[in-house]
């Protein structure tokens, strides 16, 4: 009898178990440019991202993350923790803290009982399936836009941690082309208002502490309507058109990269690698992407070699991929090739290039 009482308690556990463990391999790296770093170590293409991990971005570098059906970009100079990873079947929640930097976010639409969160050192913002930029910086200030759907955003008040969704549902909107700033000052604030209420209600309790605090403090902790400003189409333009290219990126693209990478890696060619596929240019030099590009004219060719331009750069490649030079010029990616000079229709006039070196 004992032994049939200790397998069925056994049973009972795994089912527990099973209902509530948490599932952090649907987070993976989507795609990099530059120098990243999870948990201090050089990241690649693909390696699945957990709770608690670090991720730090430097200058010149980005990082695209795929957390579920959710799509976050981490620009240059950010440091981002996985705060939260859980799936439970189809339900996801999702966490994220930017200590320093800026983030495009693409989350999933959520269902009733799912959440997409990102703290920063001073607020929360908390979705249900929108597009919004988040920046902090190192005086704690934090920036929030957004380009459509509805975000909701509180001062993060470090003893109200635990009521953060509760306290959300109080809190006003931040519309499409609304944006918001919370400073170390509004938190400051915020938390004494916090600290007086618990002092006088610490004798009830704290969770009793906490619903007074809700009632009698909830305005100043969230972000109010008085807050939230208007900001002009013109101030987002380049926010709007890179938050509408961050996508997953065809798996054939992907291995094409990773495949150039590992090549890189085991035999580095001096000036790096070109990829170009239907729509993007890839720049690899050192294992890891440096440059992307869009492609706006099909490349021009000459012998055994291929001459494109988009952007900032011109690039000149032997067939096979080989970087044999490239110059940082603004263009808009038209190019020929006339009395053996190449010429790059460029911003203010046509430049003449050497085609085997690149100078003017």
């Amino acid at each position: 009898m004992k032994r049939l009482a200790l397998i069925c308690l056994i049973v009972v556990a795994s089912l527990w178990m099973g209902c509530t463990k948490t599932v952090d391999e649907y987070a993976t790296v989507m795609f990099y440019i530059g120098d990243v770093k999870i948990n201090g170590a050089s990241i690649e293409i693909g390696v699945i991202i957990k709770e608690n991990d670090r991720l730090v971005t430097a200058g010149q570098s980005s990082c695209d993350l795929k957390i579920g059906d959710s799509i976050i970009r981490i620009k240059e100079n950010s440091k981002v923790l996985i705060s939260q990873l859980i799936k439970k079947g189809a339900v996801e929640n999702t966490a994220l803290g930017l200590d320093v930097g800026k983030m495009l976010c693409k989350p999933k639409k959520l269902m009733k009982e799912e959440s997409f969160l990102v703290k920063t050192p001073t607020a929360v913002a908390g979705v249900r399936g929108t597009k919004f930029t988040v920046e902090a910086d190192i005086m704690k200030t934090t920036r929030i836009k957004v380009y459509d759907g509805r975000v909701k955003v509180i001062k993060r008040v470090e003893k109200l941690e635990g009521s953060i969704e509760k306290i959300m549902e109080g809190a006003p909107a931040v519309e499409e082309k609304e944006k918001v700033v919370v400073t170390e000052k509004d938190v400051e604030k915020a938390t004494k208002r916090v600290d007086d209420i618990l002092a006088r209600e610490s004798g009830e309790g704290f969770e009793v502490a906490v619903v007074k605090v809700i009632e009698e403090a909830g305005g100043d902790v969230v972000v109010s309507r008085k807050e939230i400003q208007a900001f002009k189409v013109e101030d987002f333009k380049d926010e709007k058109s890179e938050l509408i290219a961050v996508e997953e990126r065809p798996r054939e693209v992907i291995r094409q990269i990773a495949a150039i990478v590992k090549m890189e890696k085991e035999k580095p060619k001096p000036d790096g690698r070109l990829l170009i596929t239907r729509y993007e240019i890839y720049f690899i030099k050192n294992g890891s992407v440096l440059w992307e590009g869009k492609v706006v004219n099909p490349p021009v060719r000459k012998d055994d070699r291929i001459y494109i331009a988009s952007g900032d750069y011109v690039y000149c490649a032997s067939a096979e991929g080989p970087v044999l030079w490239r110059k940082n010029l603004d263009n808009d990616g038209r190019l020929d090739i006339r009395d053996d000079r190449l010429i790059v229709h460029a911003r203010g006039g046509q430049k003449s290039l050497d085609l085997d070196t690149g100078q003017e």
